[in-house]
């Protein structure tokens, strides 16, 4: 738990519908995401966990209904995307790196494109991320020499370096082998003590039990269930929600 949530609505989720090709994947899903809130969405392969994260930052339009950042309705037609994805972080299973560029280059690439910091001011802000992250000596090498887990935690500092409101994690421990997973998820404890507002889809269930605030249950293209950890974990309401804890835990 991660102990920093107010009372102010970050993102707001309002009936929300997502179909590709006449096929529904996500049908009415209405969810409030406090500032602060660490939020962990599990559930069965396929049932639109992974869609659902993506129109949080409109990597995946909406069919219908509406998602609120801060009050603004971030599916308008009339929405800066890019402004959106600014301040909303993202995090993909498969890291995403640049091949071609230095790991330095990887995390100044965005905010010296879009001019919001100087060649200085973002080298500066990169050393001091890969510092915290542990791998500063590796800011001259390139995505290819690291381990997964390496590369995780580069793609989290990447995404750290727009100062973000909040940070979307697609499954970011599923492509690392066991051994690396707990470094990139020690990571991820770490920004929940800060107080960064995380919604985080993942099959690790200790994490969801030990670090989410809040554990939402999707199957069947919606929200089946929520609560806090304990009263997912331990005392689950819905039959589907404890066939699925029979089969992870």
């Amino acid at each position: 738990m991660s102990g920093n949530v107010n009372d102010q609505v970050l993102i707001d989720v309002q009936n929300l519908y997502k179909s590709f090709d006449n096929n529904s994947v996500l049908e009415n899903v209405n969810i409030q995401i406090k500032k602060g809130e660490v939020v962990a969405v599990i559930g069965p392969s396929g049932c639109g966990k992974s869609t659902f994260i993506r129109t949080l930052n409109q990597l995946e339009k909406v069919t219908k209904g509406n998602i609120y950042l801060d009050g603004e309705d971030i599916t308008s037609k009339s929405v800066n995307i890019n402004d959106i994805r600014r301040r909303v972080g993202m995090v993909f299973q498969h890291f995403n790196l640049f091949p071609h560029l230095t790991i330095e280059q990887n995390l100044t690439l965005a905010p010296l494109k879009l001019s919001i910091m100087s060649k200085k001011d973002a080298e500066k802000k990169a050393h001091d991320l890969l510092n915290r992250v542990g791998l500063y000596d590796k800011k001259n090498a390139y995505p290819d020499s690291l381990s997964g887990g390496q590369k995780q935690r580069i793609a989290i500092a990447r995404s750290l370096m727009m100062n973000p409101e909040v940070m979307l994690f697609d499954e970011p421990t599923s492509a690392l082998d066991p051994e690396m997973v707990g470094e990139v998820l020690s990571l991820m404890k770490e920004l929940a003590d800060d107080g960064m507002t995380m919604v985080v889809v993942t099959h690790e269930m200790r994490f969801a039990r030990e670090v989410a605030d809040r554990v939402v249950f999707f199957a069947d293209k919606g929200i089946k269930e929520e609560g806090t950890p304990k009263q997912i974990f331990e005392s689950p309401k819905s039959d589907r929600l404890k066939d699925f804890l029979s089969r992870v835990l």
